[in-house]
C-alpha cells in the first residue's frame, strides 16, 4: 500500500528528502569524501613495480596444518579451540591443492609493491569507507525515526490520517538513503584511488599471488577459500560493505524506535557499538563464541581486511564475513520488525 500525506506527497518520498537535504548528512559525506581523498592523495605510490620478478607456485606441497600448528603455538591454544582451528585448516588442504592446481599463486599482480598497494586498498581504504558507511546508515536511521519526537511533533503525526504507518516509510527512506550514499562514498573513494594508482594492468590477476600476503602477517601467503581475481574481490568487497550498511541501518532504526528519545537513541547505538567491539577480546581464542562474535557487524569491519580468506585464529569458520552478514541481517531485521510492533501498541507522551 502506498503511503500518502496528507497533502497528497509521497511518505517514502518525503522522508527520504528530509534525508537527502539534511545539512548534518551532507556535510558528513562531504568529510568522509575529503578524508579518502587525503589517504589517497598522501599515499605512497612507487613506481617501479618490479614486475620482471619470477612468480613460484607457492602452493605446492603447501599444507595448511602447519599454519594451524603455528597459531596453537602461538596463543597457547588447547583442547577443543585448537580442534576448532585445526578443523578449519583441514578444510582449507583442499583449496590450496585447487590453488596449486590452477597456478592461482602465478599472478604477478604488482610483483614486490603487491602487499602494500593491496593493504592499502582493501584495508585501510576500505575500513574508512565501511566505518564512514555504516556511521552514515546508523545517524540516518536515527535522525529519520526520531526526527518527529524531537520536535516535539509526533503525537499530531501519530493521531493524523497517516498514523503510526509512518515508520515504514522512514524505514524505507533511510534503507534507501543509506544504500545511495554508500555508493557516493564508494565510487568518489574509489576513482581519486584509481586516479592515483594504476590497477588496469591487474584486474585479472589473482589475489592469491605469491606476492601478496595475508594481512598484518606478511609471511603467510593470502589464502581464499574460492579463486578471485583483483576485480571479483573488489566487487564482492564492495557488496559486502553495502550490506553491512544496511545493517547499522536497521540497528539505528530500532534502537531508535525503542529509544524514542534522539539523545538516548544515540548513546543506545553507541553502547551497543561499544559492547560489540570491546567484549571479543575477553573470550578464548578459537572458542565458538569468540567466533560467534567475530560475525557481528563491528568486528566483520575490524576483520574486513581478511574477508574471503581464511583469517586469522580468531576467525573458526570458512567464508566468515557471508555468514556473518546474513546473520546480522536477520537478527537485526527482526529487532527492527520487533521494534515497529511495539511502537504500534505503546502510547506517546
Amino acid at each position: 500500500m502506498r503511503l500518502k500525506m496528507w497533502g497528497g506527497r509521497s511518505l517514502f518520498g518525503y522522508e527520504l528528502k528530509k534525508l537527502a537535504l539534511s545539512p548534518v548528512i551532507v556535510g558528513f559525506v562531504a568529510l568522509c569524501i575529503v578524508f579518502n581523498t587525503l589517504i589517497a592523495i598522501a599515499s605512497y605510490n612507487p613506481v617501479d613495480s618490479d614486475d620482471e620478478t619470477e612468480a613460484v607456485d607457492i602452493f605446492e606441497n603447501f599444507h595448511t596444518s602447519e599454519i594451524a600448528e603455528a597459531y596453537i603455538r602461538k596463543y597457547g591454544i588447547t583442547d577443543a579451540y585448537a580442534e576448532n582451528i585445526r578443523s578449519k585448516y583441514d578444510k582449507l588442504q583442499p583449496v590450496v591443492d585447487e590453488k596449486s592446481a590452477n597456478g592461482d599463486a602465478l599472478s604477478t599482480y604488482f610483483a614486490k609493491q603487491t602487499h602494500y598497494r593491496h593493504n592499502f586498498l582493501f584495508e585501510t581504504l576500505f575500513m574508512a569507507i565501511i566505518a564512514e558507511s555504516c556511521l552514515l546508515a546508523l545517524f540516518a536511521a536515527l535522525l529519520s525515526v526520531t526526527y518527529e519526537q524531537m520536535r516535539g511533533t509526533e503525537p499530531i503525526i501519530c493521531s493524523s490520517t497517516v498514523g503510526r504507518r509512518i515508520l515504514m516509510a522512514k524505514l524505507c527512506a533511510s534503507l534507501t538513503a543509506a544504500a545511495a550514499l554508500t555508493v557516493v562514498i564508494i565510487g568518489v573513494s574509489l576513482l581519486v584511488f584509481f586516479l592515483r594508482f594504476d590497477f588496469s594492468g591487474v584486474w585479472k590477476d589473482n589475489v592469491s599471488s605469491m606476492f601478496n600476503s595475508a594481512v598484518n602477517e606478511y609471511g603467510k601467503p593470502f589464502i581464499t577459500w574460492r579463486s578471485f581475481t583483483v576485480a571479483g574481490y573488489l566487487w564482492a568487497t564492495i557488496g559486502i560493505s553495502l550490506g553491512l550498511a544496511v545493517c547499522f541501518c536497521l540497528l539505528g532504526y530500532a534502537v531508535g524506535v525503542w529509544g524514542r528519545s534522539g539523545y538516548g537513541a544515540f548513546i543506545a547505538a553507541v553502547s551497543a557499538v561499544g559492547v560489540m567491539f570491546l567484549a571479543k577480546p575477553l573470550l578464548p581464542i578459537g572458542s565458538v563464541f569468540r567466533g560467534i562474535w567475530n560475525l557481528t557487524p563491528v568486528w566483520l569491519w575490524k576483520n574486513s581486511g581478511m574477508w574471503f580468506t581464511d583469517g586469522g585464529a580468531d576467525i573458526v569458520w570458512a567464508n566468515f564475513e557471508i555468514a556473518g552478514l546474513f546473520a546480522s541481517l536477520a537478527v537485526l531485521s527482526v529487532a527492527a520488525f520487533m521494534a515497529s510492533k511495539w511502537f504500534k501498541r505503546s502510547e506517546l507522551h
